[in-house]
């Protein structure tokens, strides 16, 4: 049996359990965007000792928008868990993991880490440096995706290489704009989708919390839970 456990920061950051490692994924960021939220210094001195974000292994940044990484926030997350791997697409710190290529792979005992090179949403970020994941760890698949260009064909490609997805983590526009549901149904067709981005209740200036509550029922098949709060926690595990 696999376990994935996802806690989430802010935004689309989140700390997941998986493959017997704690991995952060976009978790540590500060730009506050009108119509989202961040990691205030207040939630950053929470998830400092919240059990869910204690002792990662492993620090990956999809892309370093100011609104998915803080470099000082890095830095300080790396002094202190030491032990710490951290993995994204910038030359930032010294002895980091560099992804530079269209695809990299990573091989640990109990789980296997492929990336790609995605297109970020919106043309005048088209050349910004910026990777999705599939992690895997005993058949057990989930999808990241960052903020990937909706239906990006190099996506759809990636996705009919191996096996089915069982937990997609994606942005909400994913869910709440038809194109998007129709490429999470033709193309990724996950048993569980994540969806994160949102911002929290006191930050929700456009409505987006309302526009994806109405949207999850429109995924038929698929168990659709939103990412709302910090801290939230959703647990995913395979018969």
């Amino acid at each position: 049996m696999s376990r994935c456990q996802v806690t989430l920061s802010a935004n689309a950051g989140a700390s997941l359990d998986f493959g017997g490692l704690r991995l952060w994924v976009d978790a540590l960021h500060d730009e506050k965007v009108p119509g989202f939220s961040t990691v205030t210094p207040a939630l950053w001195a929470a998830m400092r000792t919240h059990p869910a974000f204690a002792e990662p292994d492993l620090l990956f940044f999809t892309h370093c928008h100011p609104d998915h990484f803080s470099q000082w926030m890095a830095r300080e997350a790396l002094d202190l868990w030491p032990q710490a791997k951290i993995v994204l697409p910038e030359d930032r710190f010294p002895g980091q993991a560099l992804l530079s290529g269209r695809r990299e792979r990573v091989h640990l005992p109990d789980l296997t880490l492929d990336f790609i090179r995605l297109t970020h949403e919106g043309p005048r970020y088209a050349d910004k440096p910026h990777y999705g994941c599939i992690l895997e760890s005993r058949g057990f698949r989930v999808l990241i995706t960052g903020d990937c260009r909706l239906c990006a064909p190099e996506l759809a490609e990636f996705l009919q290489e191996d096996g089915p997805i069982d937990l997609a983590i994606l942005d909400f526009p994913w869910l709440t704009l038809p194109r998007g549901r129709r490429f999470v149904q033709e193309h990724i067709r996950p048993k569980t989708l994540l969806v994160c981005h949102l911002p929290f209740s006191g930050d929700d200036i456009y409505g987006y919390r309302a526009a994806a509550l109405k949207s999850a029922p429109l995924l038929e098949g698929t168990d659709v839970r939103l990412l709302l709060e910090p801290f939230q926690q959703e647990t995913l595990e395979d018969a």
